[in-house]
């Protein structure tokens, strides 16, 4: 079980937690010109460390403000061209603001508005359509099955559904790897397993105890197939669902093309470094499109309610496509790629949508920040600070490849002061928190050897023996 409360362990620390250092560097004391852009800075300051800055810097903007205003033009019923930019005109991009691709205004449509609202039926929706991420596949079960709900979930009969296809069941995006250790022949068969997996861990119930996104995804990260990008989509789509408000806009898990344009940007030495990269460009954001000349009404906005400019979550988006663009807008800048698109460009006959999930219409949902002077404890000279809870546990590169290593959560502190600890400075009470996050992954793959070793229809019968009780979990 998730831990809600906080714990009262210790653990000790080489130092209090602290904020990211995140600086503007080289910053013009003049007023912005909108006829002449001001020079980019040199350099940035993250991490306390200097990395030199690249001119796709000042693409990353430009593409931005460009993308969308594409975006309210086709919306708008305007007639093509939408944009005098010959790249732009050429190869496709995703939007701007993730919400409004195409894939994601039907899983808000027709997935999370269609059906019951009830907690466990809109996230079992979303679950399943994500696996598959085809339009084309959720209609088809839609067709076959009816009604796609939790309560009459079967994997033997959405098997033969999906068996029975002679076409593609997955999209291009967003390929969530079909686990190979929970068992089923085909990777369909994998897939609709884990959903059971999910749904039988109680995944809404559990997400709904968490106050961060950044907590949730590291829960996600506990099960088979679930990496930082994969569980992070899958957390977005749920956090359109009224049942969940994270902000987006503290904390995001950057996808391997994100990563590839800031390594545009500052360097092959950002690395490491490249979630603090991402946080300086946040911060600074309104600083560099008031230094490019752009203004307040070409900036992105998602909607009147927020204020111009993009969300953490939403400038990563932007960094993976930008990375696309500048192949060929800075051929001389090298990545590991150097192809645009698998294709050209060419427009859905259909105007696009810009559909909003309810709750995003109003104030964004504050980023919360605690401001409790953190319980610290002395002992022998030396401080120890309180360790809330285990937020995710991450793998090292050699030479600590194989030593575990935990982000853990401080008493009286947010995400932002997060640290990354082996496991030998969980001494003490602080063994507690450890064996409680031992204690949950020993039964998450406990459930995934039962599962390794049923037949569809076994688990069919598995399901009919589940029962509900009051506190939230299953009992058999």
């Amino acid at each position: 079980m998730v831990r809600t409360r906080r714990a009262i362990t210790t653990g000790e620390a080489s130092h209090r937690p602290t904020r990211r250092a995140i600086a503007f560097a080289n910053k013009s004391n003049t007023k912005p010109s909108r006829a002449k852009p001001n020079p980019r800075p040199k350099f940035a300051v993250i991490d306390e460390q200097r990395f030199p800055v690249s001119p796709v810097l000042d693409t990353l903007f430009y593409f931005m403000a460009e993308r969308h205003r594409i975006f309210l033009r086709r919306t708008s019923g305007e007639e093509r061209p939408w944009t005098d930019d010959e790249i732009l005109q050429k190869y496709p991009f995703t939007n701007v603001f993730r919400v409004y691709d195409r894939t994601t205004q039907y899983v808000l449509r027709h997935v999370v508005n269609q059906g019951s609202q009830d907690l466990h039926e809109s996230c079992f929706r979303v679950i399943l359509f994500r696996m598959f991420n085809k339009i084309e596949t959720w209609k088809h079960l839609k067709q076959q099955i009816g009604e796609l709900t939790w309560a009459d979930f079967d994997v033997h009969t959405y098997e033969k559904v999906l068996g029975a296809v002679s076409g593609p069941l997955y999209g291009p995006a967003y390929i969530c790897p079909a686990p190979n250790n929970i068992g089923g022949k085909f990777n369909y068969a994998r897939h609709l397993r884990l959903v059971q997996l999910l749904m039988e861990e109680n995944l809404p119930k559990q997400l709904k105890r968490f106050r961060y996104l950044k907590d949730a995804h590291g829960w996600l990260l506990l099960f088979p197939s679930m990496g930082d990008f994969t569980a992070l989509q899958l957390i977005l789509d749920l956090n359109m669902l009224p049942h969940f408000k994270w902000s987006e806009d503290e904390w995001v898990a950057l996808g391997p093309g994100s990563k590839a344009c800031l390594h545009k940007i500052f360097g092959p030495s950002v690395s490491s470094h490249e979630l603090s990269a991402l946080e300086w460009l946040h911060t600074t954001q309104d600083e560099h499109f008031s230094r490019l000349g752009i203004p307040l009404d070409r900036r992105p906005r998602l909607c009147q309610s927020r204020r111009p400019g993009v969300t953490m979550v939403d400038l990563e988006h932007s960094l993976c496509e930008c990375e696309k663009y500048s192949r060929a807008l800075h051929p001389e800048i090298k990545g590991k790629r150097t192809q645009v698109a698998k294709h050209l460009f060419v427009p859905k006959p259909t105007r696009p949508t810009a559909d909003l999930p309810v709750n995003w219409l109003k104030r964004p949902p504050p980023v919360i920040k605690l401001t409790r002077p953190p319980p610290v404890r002395e002992h022998d000279s030396a401080v120890k600070w309180e360790i809330c809870r285990i937020v995710a546990e991450r793998t090292r590169a050699a030479p600590a490849a194989h030593v575990p290593h935990y982000v853990l959560r401080w008493t009286g502190y947010g995400p932002d002061d997060d640290t990354c600890q082996p496991e030998k400075d969980l001494v003490g009470e602080a063994k507690e928190v450890l064996n409680a996050w031992r204690s949950m992954k020993e039964r998450i793959w406990k459930r995934i050897g039962e599962f390794q070793k049923l037949s569809s229809a076994q688990l069919k019968d598995r399901r009919s023996q589940v029962a509900w009780v009051p506190n939230g979990q299953y009992v058999w």
